[in-house]
């Protein structure tokens, strides 16, 4: 059984969150400048406030999947066959859990690449398996499974350097911008698909496509922004969440420090245009927020490098902020308004209404934040601890027994997929 450094009774450190309407620059310093104060023993009182009421998911690439307890024991592994875990896996009602998985020798091999997608059933057989892999394109890091059997996911596609300079790209080596493909996994079929390469807008070349005035196009991605990528991996989606409800996709851009909202209602070929779909922009982008200076416009930059696109009660996103504060992650909250409107010179940003950050808290990658079912928010924190804090910012409970954890999610007890797994 593995077992978590800190048990329930044992609160390691105090900190100061944020539960905010706005976030000024004064609010900001007072962010970076957490208190702390010596460790304490708390009686072993259950009203500790623990969310005692979920268990979590522990998503670690390098170890694993594993359902786990508040007291750190494993209630529940799952059988990867001898396969690498991409990066994500997720748990579905029916107690089935979608993964990605990292294929052998990709030709594309940046850090969170699968290339493999697999439905592992209850009781640990495979419903299906479905590979998006090959010498110049690669699924990586992340995967929905929707209510129509469907998945979606990011995927890395090369564009050759000849390719990118006729776009406008300043650089002189390959690239390889993102697209979104949405697959019947059972069928293999792609029946829906998004590019960054048909959105794009650039300054640096008038002789060249895509021309423009990166200020006067809030809906388009400028190439260049992340131009000294030598790599040529200048975009990096790392997460992305589909509302279906209001049918758009939230991802989080690393690279670019941002998230970008994208209308999934179009159909391809309006997804490759601009115009169409129920916000008429067709692929264009519908929202962005996080990094104004992305597209050289105002407003207050709260991301630093992001993870995680964590939609939730309707139009409230946690984001998992990498560096924040300069060596120092955070969790922010964000209130969403759609629909949306981006306004060229104008301040678009959304309002942060809660955030949490801490001088132990810092992940140059990975990372994750979810609202659990008492209130109180699980972060992952990439290079190793699982976190639960308060709504007010106390350190209820960490966990230290996973290498790199990518994700973790909590679920109530007697949630229909906990239930599926014989608890």
């Amino acid at each position: 059984m593995r077992k978590s450094r800190f048990k329930m009774g044992f609160v390691p450190l105090c900190i100061v969150a944020l539960a905010l309407t706005a976030c000024s620059s004064d609010d900001t310093e007072a962010i970076n400048l957490t208190e702390e104060t010596s460790d304490t023993e708390t009686t072993e009182d259950v009203s500790s406030g623990i969310d005692l009421d979920s268990y979590i998911l522990a998503v670690a690439p390098d170890d694993g999947v594993f359902l786990i307890d508040h007291d750190g024991d494993t209630l529940f592994e799952w059988d990867m066959d001898g396969d690498n875990l991409g990066n994500d896996a997720k748990l579905y009602s029916d107690g089935s859990l979608v993964t990605t998985i990292k294929v052998n020798n990709p030709s594309i091999n940046f850090g969170g690449y699968g290339g493999q997608f697999r439905k592992i059933n209850a009781d640990q057989t495979t419903a299906w398996e479905v590979s998006y892999s090959s010498s110049n394109y690669i699924a990586h890091h992340d995967v929905n499974y929707l209510s129509n059997g469907n998945i979606i996911f990011p995927v890395w596609e090369e564009v050759s350097s000849i390719e990118a300079s006729d776009m406008g790209f300043s650089g002189n080596f390959d690239i390889y911008p993102d697209a979104i493909i949405e697959m019947n996994p059972l069928t293999q079929e792609v029946v829906w698909e998004w590019h960054t390469t048909d959105h794009i807008v650039q300054d640096y070349d008038s002789s060249k496509g895509n021309y423009g005035v990166v200020a006067d196009n809030p809906n388009k991605i400028d190439i260049n922004y992340n131009n000294d990528q030598t790599d040529g991996d200048i975009t990096h989606v790392n997460g992305i969440t589909l509302d279906e409800t209001n049918d758009l996709i939230y991802v989080t851009v690393n690279f670019y420090s941002e998230v970008w909202v994208i209308d999934h209602s179009t159909t391809t070929q309006e997804a490759a245009t601009g115009a169409g779909g129920n916000y008429g922009l067709g692929g264009d982008l519908v929202y962005r927020f996080g990094n104004p200076l992305a597209y050289d416009n105002v407003g207050e930059v709260t991301l630093n490098r992001v993870h995680y696109p964590n939609l939730f009660d309707g139009n409230k996103m946690l984001v998992f902020a990498n560096n924040k504060y300069d060596g120092q992650s955070a969790v922010v909250e964000y209130e969403l308004n759609p629909p949306y409107l981006l306004v060229a010179g104008q301040d678009n940003e959304p309002t942060i209404s809660w955030e949490f950050t801490d001088t132990a808290l810092y992940s140059n990658g990975l990372g994750s934040g979810v609202r659990m079912s008492n209130g109180n928010t699980l972060i992952s924190e990439g290079t190793g601890t699982l976190w639960e804090v308060s709504d007010s910012g106390e350190v209820l409970w960490q966990n230290n027994d996973y290498n790199r954890p990518w994700r973790a999610y909590a679920f109530s007890v007697d949630d229909p997929a906990i239930k599926a797994l014989g608890f």
